[in-house]
């Protein structure tokens, strides 16, 4: 028989004294708590990945054969609710979850380990940015990286920071942004793993939203024919020679339009204000009456519960099938320039609603129209979750949101464009 080398183990752990080794290192105290799991709250918009199910129930399963990991504590911070302070779980959410799979399952939890976040230090940025560095593990998806830029964004968050603090170039950014404002049908493609997001974010840069989603659709189709899976650049068609179509072209025409009708106009070189004329001028019958006047919009007075009960709404046109509207963006200005906004959103099983109040004065926006694009951002994010992007309603508010993205503000001036610039 073969000789062979022996198994050596390793030598025995000798366990010592935890206090007496951490005294001898010079360490001090922890932040570690541990708190019963039916006092640790959770709000789904707190953390940056939705919850997967089947990791809870994969987790839970370990928990209930190995008990709760104490060197995995959960992230946390203290939320003020109805006066109340309450702990709320924004980093280690499956865990949490799973936690309570397995106590409910007869797991013997009595309390789970916690870390909780100086109060200082808590503001929705930070939970984002921890959010999505903490599950660097398991990387976001570029769908869900996207949102979050977005979100960051519109908290004030300049391109520079964003790229400093998750360690990413402005060109991921650019990236992201174009695959996230692309249609909720391509968004499905790259979910199904049926068109990587790389292939996606070339087809759009190449050829936009919506010829991007029917070049990759007309892959995808051809590919399974072939009994694939996954749609790779040799599936695309080849591009024809370039032509600009009727909707092409008038979208075009719009889009000069809106140039013409900036208040800042005025401020282009000489060359580029008269190629805009030249270009619009022949073309004039065309194109939507834009008013060039700014409008002298109220000011918007809260009732006794800080509620702008009298505010502007503007609607998406009714659904046939409810009678309804299936969103509402709803306006108001509290002082001369300062504007809020809130959303009714009713597709499909889903209902959000409400007035804007004195709480939304975390958010401001310098004019109206930059208010209804900032609904618009809120309404392009919702649409493109998994239980709305396919709903009856959702191809009438699409339709009706890119018309308010294109509209032209008039009360944009060049102090706010400089501003902007910063």
């Amino acid at each position: 028989m073969a000789k062979t080398s022996p198994f050596v183990l390793d030598a025995m752990i000798v366990t010592g004294n935890t206090k007496a080794a951490v005294k001898a290192a010079g360490g001090g105290s922890s932040d570690l708590w541990t708190v019963p799991p039916s006092e640790i709250h959770y709000e789904p918009r707190d953390n940056v990945r939705p919850l997967d199910q089947d990791h809870v129930r994969h987790l839970a399963e370990l928990i209930k054969a190995n008990g709760y990991d104490r060197k995995q504590p959960l992230g946390c911070f203290v939320r003020k609710v109805g006066g109340e302070d309450r702990i709320f779980v924004y980093a280690g959410q499956h865990r949490y979850h799973a936690a309570l799979v397995a106590i409910a399952e007869g797991a013997p939890i009595d309390r789970l380990p916690v870390v909780i976040d100086d109060a200082k230090s808590v503001n929705r940025a930070n939970l984002i940015y921890a959010g999505i560095t903490t599950n660097d593990g398991e990387k976001l998806t570029p769908l869900q990286l996207a949102e979050k830029v977005i979100e960051l964004q519109e908290l004030g968050e300049s391109n520079s920071t964003i790229c400093k603090r998750l360690h990413i170039t402005d060109q991921t950014i650019r990236d992201v942004v174009l695959l996230a404002r692309a249609p909720a049908a391509l968004h499905k493609l790259v979910r199904d793993k049926v068109v990587s997001s790389t292939l996606a974010i070339e087809e759009i840069r190449a050829h936009g939203g919506e010829k991007a989603l029917e070049r990759l659709q007309n892959a995808a189709a051809k590919v399974t024919a072939g009994g694939k899976a996954k749609v790779t650049k040799k599936a695309l068609a080849k591009p024809v020679a370039h032509k600009i179509t009727d909707l092409q072209a008038k979208q075009l025409l719009q889009a000069l339009q809106s140039v013409l009708h900036d208040p800042v106009f005025g401020k282009l070189s000489p060359g580029t204000i008269a190629g805009v004329h030249a270009a619009l001028t022949p073309h004039a019958d065309l194109l939507d009456a834009v008013s060039t006047k700014r409008t002298k919009h109220p000011i918007h007075t809260p009732n006794e519960n800080g509620v702008f009960a009298k505010c502007e709404t503007i609607r998406a046109p009714m659904s046939k099938r409810t009678g309804l509207s299936p969103a509402e963006i709803h306006l108001a200005q509290p002082d001369d320039g300062v504007w809020i906004y809130s959303t009714t959103l009713r597709v499909g099983h889903s209902y959000t609603s409400g007035l804007p109040s004195m709480r939304d004065f975390t958010s401001t926006y310098p004019t109206r129209v930059q208010a209804i694009r900032a609904a618009v951002r809120d309404f392009t994010r919702a649409l493109a979750q998994a239980h709305t992007t396919s709903t009856k309603e959702a191809p009438i508010v699409r339709a009706w949101l890119d018309k308010l993205w294109t509209i032209p503000d008039p009360d944009w001036t060049e102090d706010m464009a400089k501003e902007a610039d910063k």
